[in-house]
C-alpha cells in the first residue's frame, strides 16, 4: 500500500469514529455517508474482482470477516427511542471503538507486513496459488463494505424495533427504501 491508500483508511476509520461515537440522534444522511464513503472507495478498488478459487476463497473470507465484525459493533451500539420526540439515539462508547480500532489494525498489519515482514512468504503463497496481488484489497474493501453495511442496517432494524423514527426526508431515494 501506498502513502496515500494508509492516509485514505486512516481517515476513513477517524470519520467513522466521530460520527458514531458517543451519544447520537442520526439522521439518515449521518447513518448512510458512511456507506457512500466506503463504496466510493470500493468504487476505486473493485472495478474487478481477482478471479481464481483461491483468491475467491480470501475475498470470501474478507466478507465473512466483515460480516462478523459489523455483527459485533451492531451488538456495542445501544440503540434507543428519545421519549420527546421518538427520533433515533444511538450510544457507541470504547468498546466500540476497541472493536472498530482492532478491525483497522488488523487490516493495517496485513497490509504493512506484505511489504515489510512477509512478504517473501505471501509472494510464495501467491505465486504457487495463482492469486492475484490486488485480491488482498479486494478482500479488506469487501470486509470494511461489509462491517459498515451491517452496522448501518442493524441500526436502522433496531431502530424500528424500538420505534424510533430516522428523518428520510432528505435522501428522496432512500425514503422510498424505508416504507
Amino acid at each position: 500500500m501506498s502513502l496515500s491508500d494508509y492516509l485514505l483508511y486512516t481517515g476513513v476509520f477517524v470519520a467513522i469514529l466521530a460520527t458514531q461515537l458517543g451519544t447520537r440522534r442520526p439522521d439518515a444522511r449521518r447513518l448512510l455517508l458512511p456507506v457512500a464513503i466506503v463504496a466510493g472507495v470500493g468504487f476505486k478498488y473493485l472495478k474487478e474482482i481477482p478471479a481464481g478459487s483461491t483468491a475467491h476463497l480470501i475475498e470470501g473470507a474478507g466478507l465473512v470477516l466483515g460480516l462478523l465484525f459489523g455483527a459485533a459493533s451492531i451488538a456495542l451500539i445501544e440503540v434507543r427511542r428519545d421519549p420527546a420526540d421518538s427520533r433515533l439515539v444511538t450510544v457507541a462508547g470504547w468498546p466500540y471503538a476497541a472493536l472498530w480500532t482492532l478491525a483497522m489494525a488488523l487490516r493495517m498489519g496485513f497490509a504493512y507486513g506484505s511489504t515489510h515482514w512477509f512478504t517473501h512468504a505471501l509472494a510464495s503463497f501467491s505465486m504457487r496459488h495463482h492469486v492475484p496481488a490486488a485480491t488482498y484489497g479486494t478482500a479488506f474493501v469487501l470486509m470494511v463494505l461489509a462491517m459498515i453495511a451491517v452496522r448501518t442496517v442493524g441500526v436502522l432494524v433496531r431502530a424500528r424495533l424500538v420505534g424510533a423514527t430516522v428523518d428520510f426526508g432528505a435522501l428522496g431515494i432512500a425514503r422510498r427504501f424505508a416504507r
